[in-house]
């Protein structure tokens, strides 16, 4: 008699343990001491209990498709099946001598002559592996349920984490680096409201950040991160969210941030598409007639290679070359800097206000340990509500969840009370380097995406009208600019005569940049917001 042999694993982790080469080798074995020609092997790695169960269909046809009655040789029962979904088909085909059962391990061969007996024990080895799989399934649900109620995960980690085997042989979770690095910087430039979701993925692919799979990421991968709180210390379960054991990546004050800045981002600019060619000016600058975003285009049968486009009152085309819109915004942040006779000055009120924020914070922190003893208490009650029979099982839980989980939040807020008074004064320091070396990191960076990111930090608006360009400095870079104009005030009402030979150099700078460049025009234009600068171009 012609024979297939059937061999199956659940997982590749099974298949890895050679158990699909152990059953084929007994297998084999059986098939030759019953005679039995063996015609076809089919090796099959799937679950018997999920989906259609696409290889053993594949079989099954094959079976059906032969002149002759077909043996199938496998290990056991449970090889074969783990419900009675399959009995049905299987009976079938045995009542019509398309096919014949040989169970290794049983030491069951069914066909069409098969006595209710054999029949029975069939039924009884099928009941036996369908209870395995549900006691299977309620150990595994049980498990999750504990693990969950300790704050572990199950399942694979998020991007930024990775899973590993402590030397407890414990399996744990950690942070990966340089991934999860890159993704709290991602947090941290979104929460600015400076970048949008495409940006975000173009900083992704920019700084190396690919999926598990080794792919880039896309939008949904970044709303997937931005709206995980996983990484702030919670993470998402069937009973809503519960504070986790791993360690954080961001603060969820910052996490926070990101979602009111998506909520805005969504609300403001739906629908608003990009190309996919890199311009710095790209979406930043708004025509002052329309009103509208001023388009960047490449036009090779001009002079200019790349232009910015803005409409008159007609309602025509006007393009202006890009490079003098972009010469004028280095001469800008060229004027971001801290004048030298402010710095002392500076530092000593930075050192004033460290004392002054360490003293919130301290006030701060004495609330929320107050809020965290009045919880405390609360859980208390809930204890003694349930010892006493009061609350059932349920709702005790979800209350304790509900309360510890305000509890943890407070903790955490209380040590980025604690992190925010060490770090004031460095945070403080880092955004005057910025403030200094705006003009030249501009000037010199070569990368498209990362000029887009510091203009769309430094300027709050820029407005192109008919060639006229009218901008605004967020805070606190238009004090740097206030600074920098007084001191350039006081030095030459002082009457220096360094200064007055630099001012004329810097004349005849300007002179020569106005046949190709915008140039500082000193009057009001009514297309210019309330605080703006502008300029115009020669």
């Amino acid at each position: 008699m012609k024979a297939v042999i059937l061999t199956r694993v659940s997982t590749k982790m099974q298949e890895e343990r050679l158990s699909l080469r152990a059953q084929s080798k007994r297998l084999e074995e059986y098939a030759e001491r019953r005679d039995l020609d063996v015609i076809k092997r089919f090796e099959i790695i799937e679950s018997s209990t999920r989906g259609e169960r696409k290889r053993f269909m594949e079989m099954i046809n094959f079976c059906k498709k032969q002149k002759e009655t077909i043996a199938i040789v496998a290990d056991t029962v449970d090889r074969v099946q783990r419900s009675f979904k399959e009995s049905v088909l299987l009976d079938e085909l045995m009542r019509q001598d398309k096919i014949e059962l040989h169970f290794y391990r049983e030491g069951m061969i069914l066909n069409s002559k098969s006595t209710s007996a054999d029949i029975m024990r069939w039924d009884f080895s099928v009941m036996g592996a369908k209870a395995y799989v549900l006691q299977l399934s309620e150990n595994v649900r049980r498990s999750t349920e504990l693990k969950t109620k300790n704050g572990e995960r199950c399942g694979v980690a998020p991007l930024g984490y990775e899973n590993y085997v402590d030397e407890r042989g414990k399996h744990n979770i950690r942070l990966k680096e340089p991934e999860a690095g890159i993704i709290k910087q991602i947090f941290e430039l979104y929460a600015l409201g400076k970048m949008s979701i495409l940006e975000a993925v173009h900083f992704a692919d920019l700084m190396g950040l690919k999926t598990r799979a080794g792919k880039k990421l896309v939008n949904s991968s970044i709303y997937y991160i931005l709206d995980n709180p996983f990484y702030y210390g919670e993470m998402k379960t069937k009973r809503g969210i519960i504070k986790h054991v791993y360690p954080t990546l961001i603060s969820q004050e910052l996490w926070e941030q990101c979602q009111k800045q998506k909520a805005l981002n969504n609300h403001n600019g739906a629908g608003l598409k990009y190309s996919q060619k890199p311009f710095v000016l790209r979406g930043l600058i708004t025509c002052g007639r329309t009103g509208r975003v001023c388009p960047c285009e490449d036009q090779l049968r001009r002079k200019y290679y790349s232009w910015v486009v803005c409409y008159t009152k007609t309602g025509q085309r006007r393009y202006i070359p890009e490079q003098d819109v972009l010469s004028a915004i280095g001469t800008v942040l060229n004027r971001i800097k801290i004048p030298n006779s402010l710095i002392n000055p500076l530092y000593e009120e930075i050192k004033n206000a460290e004392i002054s924020e360490k003293q919130y914070c301290q006030q701060e922190i004495g609330k929320l340990r107050q809020e965290q003893e009045k919880m405390k208490a609360k859980l208390d009650n809930l204890f003694d509500l349930r010892l006493d029979g009061e609350l059932d099982r349920e709702t005790f839980e979800t209350k304790r969840n509900e309360i510890q989980l305000k509890i943890d939040r407070m903790g955490r807020k209380i040590k980025t009370y604690e992190k925010t008074g060490n770090s004031f004064t460095s945070t403080i320091s880092d955004l005057i380097n910025l403030a200094s070396q705006a003009g030249r990191v501009f000037a010199k960076s070569d990368n498209l995406e990362l000029k887009h990111l510091l203009l769309k930090f430094v300027f709050k608006e820029m407005i192109l009208t008919e060639g006229e360009l009218t901008y605004e400095l967020n805070f606190p870079f238009s004090e740097f600019e206030k600074a920098y104009f007084y001191e350039k005030r006081s030095k030459f009402l002082q009457g220096s005569q360094h200064e007055e030979n630099q001012d004329l150099e810097d004349n005849k700078t300007d002179e020569n940049a106005k046949s190709f460049g915008p140039k500082i025009a000193f009057k009001n234009q009514r297309v210019a917001s309330k605080n703006a600068t502008l300029l115009q171009s020669g």
